[in-house]
C-alpha cells in the first residue's frame, strides 16, 4: 500500500501528540507534593523518597525493556505505556497514604521509561521527509512540552479548582483516552519483528559509536539533573527558601523551564549536533551558578533568570544529544541506543537530585545546591574535552 506524504505527516503528528500526553503525566505531582505533605502528614524530606521511587521505575524500565520495541514493534510497547500511565493516574486518584503515592510514582516511572525509546524511534521512522534532524527536534520538543504541561495543569487546578489532588487526574485520564484512540491510527514502523524479548539488563553499545555517544550521554545527564532539580525539589525550595507558596507559581516556574528548553531546541535546529551540545555544556554551569546566587540572596528575579538559562542549556544538550544518536545509531538498534541515551538522562534526573534533597535537609539548600553546581561544572568541562576529542577523531 502506498502511503501518501499527507498520511505520513498525520501519523507523525499523532505520535508526537501521544508522546506529549504520556509525558505530561510524569510531572503532574510536582506542585502537589506540598499538598500531599499536609494531607498525609509527612515531612518534606520524604518527598525525595517519593521522587526517587519514580526515578527507579524509569531506570528499571529503560535498562530492562529499552530495546523491546525493536523486537515487538513500536505500537505494542507504546500501548503498554499508556495502560501503565492510566493505572498510575487511577492510583493517584485513590491515594490515601504515602505508600499509595510511592506505588503510583513507581508505575508512572515504569510507563515513562517504556514510552520514550519507541516513541522517539518511531518519530524518526515516520518523519515525512526522512529528515533525522527534524525528527530529533520534534521528539525533544514534544518531550519538553509534555514534561512541562503536567505541572502547569496541576498547579493551576490545585490552586483555583476544587479537589486539588483528584480533579487533575480525572482530566488526565480523559487525555489518555484520546491518546489511545490516536495510537490506533498510527501504523507500525518495525517491519521485521521477531517477537522474542525477555527482560534482561542490556546496556551495550556498538563499539563504533561509543566515542561520539559519550559526550552526548554526559550532556543529557547534566541537563536532566537541572530538570530533576526543578521537578523534584524546586516547589519546596520556593516555599521554604523564597517564601512563595502558590501552587500555580510552582507549576508555572517548572513549565517555564521546560518551555524555554523546547524553544531552545527549535532555535537550535539548524546547528550541528556537536555545536548545540557544546553550547549547552557551556551555559549549564552558568545557570546553576545563578540559581545558587538566587538562593543565597532569596531573590525570585535571579531565580527566574537562572530558570531561563537552565532551560536554554537543557534544550541545547538534549537536541544535541538526540541528534547525535539519530545520526550514529544503526537502524536495527535505534531504540536500543536511544534507550541508552535516556538511561543517562534519567540517571542525572534522579540520583544526584535525591542526593541534593537529602543533603539540603542536613546542610541547607544553599550548601547542597552549591556542591551540586561545582560537581556539574566539572562534569560539563570534562564532557567538553571529550566532545573535542571525538570531533578530532571524526575528522581524522
Amino acid at each position: 500500500m502506498v502511503v501518501t506524504a499527507g498520511r505520513r505527516s498525520r501519523d507523525f503528528a499523532l505520535l508526537a501528540g501521544i508522546l506529549v500526553v504520556v509525558l505530561a503525566g510524569a510531572n503532574i505531582p510536582t506542585p502537589l507534593y506540598v499538598v500531599y505533605e499536609s494531607l498525609f502528614g509527612f515531612r518534606p524530606d520524604l518527598t525525595t523518597v517519593i521522587f526517587g521511587v519514580y526515578a527507579v521505575g524509569v531506570l528499571v524500565s529503560l535498562l530492562f525493556f529499552g530495546r523491546a520495541s525493536d523486537h515487538l514493534g513500536r505500537r505494542p510497547v507504546i500501548g503498554a505505556a499508556l495502560v501503565l500511565t492510566a493505572a498510575s493516574a487511577a492510583l493517584f486518584l485513590a491515594a490515601e497514604n504515602v505508600l499509595m503515592l510511592c506505588l503510583a510514582r513507581l508505575v508512572s516511572g515504569l510507563a515513562i521509561g517504556l514510552v520514550v525509546a519507541p516513541a522517539t524511534a518511531g518519530l524518526s521512522e515516520l518523519e515525512p521527509g526522512r529528515n533525522a534532524r527534524r525528527a530529533a527536534v520534534v521528539a525533544t520538543s514534544a518531550t519538553m512540552i509534555g514534561l512541562g504541561l503536567g505541572p502547569l495543569l496541576s498547579g493551576f487546578l490545585s490552586e483555583y479548582a476544587p479537589a486539588p489532588t483528584r480533579l487533575v487526574y480525572a482530566v488526565y485520564l480523559g487525555l489518555l483516552t484520546l491518546a489511545a484512540v490516536a495510537l490506533a491510527l498510527v501504523p507500525e514502523t518495525v517491519a521485521a519483528r521477531d517477537r522474542r524479548i525477555a527482560p534482561r539488563l542490556d546496556v551495550g553499545l556498538p563499539a563504533a559509536i561509543r566515542a561520539e555517544f559519550l559526550p552526548a550521554a554526559m550532556g543529557v545527564f547534566s541537563g536532566f539533573f537541572v530538570l530533576g532539580l526543578f521537578v523534584g525539589l524546586i516547589p519546596s525550595f520556593l516555599g521554604n527558601d523564597l517564601h512563595w507558596t502558590s501552587h500555580a507559581l510552582g507549576g508555572a516556574v517548572v513549565f517555564l523551564l521546560f518551555g524555554v528548553a523546547a524553544t531552545a531546541e527549535l532555535r537550535a535546529r539548524r546547528l550541528a549536533d556537536r555545536h548545540a551540545l557544546g553550547g549547552g555544556l557551556l551555559v549549564l554551569p552558568l545557570a546553576l551558578a545563578v540559581i545558587v546566587l538566587a538562593f543565597a540572596h532569596a531573590s525570585l528575579p535571579a531565580f527566574l533568570v537562572g530558570t531561563v538559562l537552565g532551560g536554554t542549556a537543557v534544550g541545547l544538550v538534549f537536541i544535541g544529544g538526540q541528534a547525535t544518536v539519530n545520526r550514529i545509531s544503526p537502524t536495527e538498534q535505534r531504540a536500543a541506543v536511544t534507550s541508552a541515551l535516556f538511561t543517562a538522562a534519567y540517571a542525572g534526573f534522579s540520583v544526584p537530585v535525591v542526593a541534593v534533597g537529602v543533603a539540603s535537609v542536613q546542610l541547607g539548600t544553599l550548601r547542597a545546591t552549591t556542591g551540586a553546581a561545582i560537581g556539574f561544572a566539572v562534569i560539563c568541562g570534562f564532557a567538553l574535552w571529550v566532545l573535542a576529542g571525538a570531533r578530532r577523531h571524526r575528522s581524522a
